[in-house]
């Protein structure tokens, strides 16, 4: 009987710890829509235990930002994204600069690096890092898909926000260096300083879409 009731506390623990959102709502926090979670969201977000606590969060969230005039907005620079950032198969809109530029508003880089993995490095033109003129989306897409950037390559772009660009409580302009790797095809923030420096920027962007927004009226 003792052997039952143990077996029986140790499924229930068991039902406790794998509770939660399934595979089909896990990753809505990274997605364009996603992306404006707020700090405090996100952990509402992770105390949820079910699908329906899911889709109701989520009906809530884009209710609170105005609803359609909101998610319209979104997969519009979701598709721009999509169209010049996508790396091989991974969607602009899923990349590092693509949620940067989604939530940050659209610039170009002003440098790029051509790195081998091992450290060596081929500059492109330099560009005058206050000046947001330089490669296009499209030159950028077709520099990080090109056929030459084999497994021994990957190019390091330099994007900067000035800070007229940015949300005014941040009171600075933005230098970020991000690297694309076509082999793995994705790309990642080069610098730990520089990634901290986006999540607050992107703390501040989703507190300022909540407050701005007229929620929509709910059904």
């Amino acid at each position: 009987m003792k052997h039952i009731a143990a077996a029986i506390t140790v499924a229930l623990c068991a039902t406790s710890i794998f509770a939660g959102v399934s595979g089909f709502y896990k990753d809505w926090p990274k997605t364009p829509i996603g992306y404006y979670m707020t700090n405090d969201e996100r952990k509402q977000w992770n105390a949820l235990q079910s699908d329906p606590e899911a889709e109701q969060f989520i009906k809530d969230f884009v209710a609170k930002r105005g609803g359609e005039a909101f998610t319209r907005e979104v997969a519009q620079n979701a598709e721009k994204a999509d169209k010049y950032l996508s790396i091989g198969k991974t969607p602009g809109s899923e990349t590092a600069r693509g949620k940067m530029m989604i939530l940050l508003g659209p610039t170009v880089a002003t440098a790029a690096t051509k790195k081998k993995k091992s450290g060596g490095a081929r500059m492109a033109p330099p560009t005058s890092m206050g000046d947001l003129s330089g490669p296009t989306m499209e030159d950028m897409q077709a520099a990080s898909n090109d056929p030459g950037n084999t497994t021994t390559f990957m190019t390091e772009y330099t994007y900067a926000y000035p800070a007229s660009a940015l949300p005014a409580a941040y009171g600075k302009p933005l230098v970020v260096k991000i690297e694309v790797d076509t082999n793995k095809e994705r790309d990642r923030i080069a610098s730990y300083g520089a990634e901290k420096e986006l999540d607050k920027l992107y703390e501040m962007v989703a507190q300022a879409k909540l407050a701005a927004a007229t929620p929509a009226p709910q059904p």
